[in-house]
């Protein structure tokens, strides 16, 4: 019965949007190709087609109509290219409001916010260097939220270069992506609930990061190399310990009229977290539960939590496969996404915590693992789209309640309609269903963080 209920509000907004005007989009990027988002972009931004992964493999160097300023050694655009990229958001989730007040209420009552607020720059260095980076207004603090200098240069049919590139949130695989699996997550065509469409953004892959990486590519494929760190790019926050291995097939046509791509992420070794760090207290050696490590002088130490090492360090550890198809179907198009992600636990308890898998409750640290196939059907071309998607998931996390539950199931259903009000202007509705033991009150009594078992997401996009 609430399934039909959705179909039906669907239908309805579809049918109300028949309506919208129409208009055209011309952000950082588009404005130095001097075409429309559409351009670069499958159905909507930010979903890449086979021109924006080519644009994206050329390091963003590609230019238009723009005008250029040029010298020995100097090829730049004649303007800065820049964007403003804002989100509008209500969310309602169907947890407990018993005990809530006017100041601390939440999504469980409906909250509207204001959740992004950024400016991007981006686009042409010199002839074979590019950059783009974020700077983030909201929510604070304001500051760089992510940059990468991509120096891309053609060796035979091939494009060889290297990326250094720092990220608050994005992850390592922000270095170089150009799939829409969710392999990084601002390829993915929900960004709303990103966790029930994509393995890799459930087990937690979008992390902070920085590094440098060493990319290979062409019209057939991609590999990505790196070194990096799980820290933004800040003095004093580590070496580059971790490696990161991404290797990916984009054949084209290999299945007739769909432009099919398929491939397989490595994360591996160990880096100092400064967030783990960041975690540990000054206290006394009886009160520490964890890893004491004493400081000399007054009895004094530090208390690492279970599982992180008292350097910090964390385990970098997990295994992403996943495929897309883009094409049409009966005239309309339709984008596919499948993905599989595994971030391994301790059998019995680790010396150090795998920051894929970190539930430190969980005492035989069980691989957290999910599997999901997501799709998106435009059902007005370039105007309305359709969303579907399935998440089977294990957990890692133990129950609260009933000891012997160690790596309860997080399971997730996913319907969606977005409409382009222009193509730099998106109004989004998502509904998702939760269920699996992670959210059974036998079995756990903190109904993960007291939020329910269903989201209700509508959000306003734009970018100009």
């Amino acid at each position: 019965m609430q399934f039909k209920k959705i179909l039906f509000a669907t239908y309805a907004l579809m049918s109300a949007a028949l309506w919208a005007p129409q208009a055209h989009a011309i952000p950082a990027f588009a404005r130095q190709v001097g075409m429309a988002c559409n351009a670069c972009h499958y159905q909507h931004f930010p979903v890449l087609n086979s021109f924006g992964r080519a644009f994206k493999q050329s390091g963003y160097t590609i230019i238009g109509v723009q005008e250029k300023i040029e010298g020995d050694g100097l090829s730049i655009p004649s303007t800065l290219n820049l964007a403003v990229v804002t989100n509008m958001q209500y969310q309602k989730t169907n947890g407990d409001t018993t005990g809530t007040t006017p100041t601390t209420k939440n999504t469980n009552n409906g909250a509207i916010d204001l959740t992004q607020a950024s400016l991007f720059l981006g686009g042409r260095i010199a002839e074979n260097i590019g950059f783009v980076g974020e700077l983030g207004m909201y929510p604070a603090p304001a500051g760089l939220a992510s940059i990468k200098i991509p120096m891309i240069y053609d060796v035979g049919s091939a494009k060889v270069g290297v990326v250094p590139f720092t990220t608050n949130g994005l992850g390592v695989a922000h270095s170089f992506e150009v799939m829409n699996t969710g392999a990084v997550a601002v390829h993915l065509f929900n960004q709303q609930d990103m966790t029930a469409i994509s393995a890799q953004q459930y087990i937690g892959t979008a992390t902070a990061a920085s590094g440098a990486a060493l990319v290979v590519s062409s019209d057939m494929g991609f590999i990505n190399f790196a070194k990096w760190s799980p820290n933004e790019m800040t003095s004093g926050n580590g070496s580059p310990t971790s490696t990161y291995l991404r290797i990916a097939a984009t054949p084209g046509n290999l299945i007739p009229g769909f432009d099919f791509a398929a491939g397989a992420q490595f994360w591996r070794g160990s880096s100092t977290s400064a967030a783990a760090l960041a975690g540990t207290t000054i206290t006394t050696q009886a009160a520490c539960s964890g890893t004491w490590t004493p400081i000399s002088g007054g009895g004094l130490g530090t208390c690492a939590n279970a599982g992180i090492s008292p350097d910090g360090r964390l385990e970098t550890e997990a295994t992403a496969i996943d495929a897309q198809m883009m094409g049409e179907v009966s005239g309309l198009p339709l984008t596919l996404i499948a993905s599989y992600a595994v971030a391994p636990g301790e059998p019995g308890g680790g010396a150090m915590q795998n920051m894929f898998n970190n539930d430190l409750t969980n005492a035989v640290n069980e691989s957290k693992r999910s599997f999901n196939i997501a799709a998106e059907l435009g059902v007005i071309p370039n105007k309305a789209t359709l969303q579907f998607g399935i998440r089977r998931a294990s957990s890692g996390q133990s129950s609260t309640v009933n000891l012997a539950k160690t790596n309860m199931t997080d399971n997730a259903i996913l319907v969606g309609v977005t409409y382009a009000l222009a193509l730099n202007v998106r109004a989004e509705l998502t509904y998702s269903k939760y269920s699996g033991s992670l959210y059974n009150a036998g079995e756990n009594a903190m109904i993960v963080g007291g939020k329910g078992n269903n989201l209700t997401t509508f959000n306003l996009w734009a970018a100009f």
